[in-house]
């Protein structure tokens, strides 16, 4: 790897860590895009609540909308890739790793989505830890274009183990469409809570109960008191409906400084 390529890939890292995670994949693309040539890509979170469990906020800073909603609303259901993204391995592969030439050109989302677009290869990132799939990002180009390469494999691979490492430090339960919109370091840092006590805050909010949270968690049910307690105390709360009132208040506090930021 040259220099100016290492020097490339260690700006998307340093990026992984500083920016928020609303923009964070499509950030990595666009610095991707500079040491991995590409046509087309798009990008998606996963939500592990226990209600969806489902793909959401399809994202793509080169596709159109309307394509990209194609994908979003139908042929993310007959994606011959699904079934490897679902397993929640955090993993980067070519398609043709997985399927071969011959079949991803009979498959209908090829033929329909895919050629639409004018793409043929595909290289993901499954960003996952211990079975929990936070997205994924693919990256797209021509058959003309050529097959990814080993050494860009290798390349994303790395940024997608820093990618691992930002969701699992942030949303160490899964991502969730009500948490996506929480400003994870801000709230951490208001209220001076241990990275195991936003584990537990972040589990309270889905409304699991404590039974089930100590069991999520491999610890005792006097264990899970005493965090609860500490983080009662440090939000200075003393019941449930104060601390989910506080937590809402955090919440809102942390989207009005967003909208001054983005108004600045």
């Amino acid at each position: 790897m040259d220099d100016d390529v290492r020097r490339k890939q260690n700006e998307i890292i340093i990026g992984i860590y500083t920016t928020p995670v609303e923009d964070l994949l499509i950030s990595c693309c666009e610095g991707l895009r500079e040491i991995i040539p590409f046509d087309h890509s798009y990008t998606a979170l996963n939500d592990q609540s226990d209600r969806f469990k489902a793909a959401f906020n399809y994202q793509s800073m080169d596709t159109d909308e309307e394509t990209t909603a194609l994908y979003a609303d139908y042929y993310h259901t007959i994606d011959y890739l699904s079934w490897f993204y679902n397993q929640g391995i955090p993993a980067t592969v070519r398609s043709t790793d997985l399927v071969p030439p011959e079949v991803i050109e009979q498959s209908r989302i090829h033929q329909e989505w895919e050629s639409r677009m004018g793409i043929f290869y595909t290289a993901t990132a499954c960003i996952a830890t211990d079975g929990i799939l936070f997205g994924t990002i693919s990256l797209m180009r021509a058959k003309e274009q050529g097959n990814f390469s080993d050494e860009e494999m290798r390349i994303l691979n790395e940024v997608n183990e820093h990618l691992c490492n930002r969701f699992r430090l942030a949303y160490p339960n899964g991502v969730n469409r009500f948490m996506l919109d929480c400003n994870v370091d801000s709230i951490i840092a208001t209220y001076s809570l241990s990275q195991r006590e936003w584990e537990v805050c972040s589990l309270l909010v889905k409304g699991m109960s404590r039974a089930k949270i100590a069991d999520s968690l491999s610890i005792s049910k006097n264990t899970l008191k005493h965090h609860v307690a500490s983080i009662y105390r440090k939000m200075h709360v003393s019941n449930g409906m104060q601390f989910f009132a506080a937590f809402n208040r955090a919440l809102k506090n942390n989207d009005n400084s967003k909208s001054d930021s983005d108004i600045t």
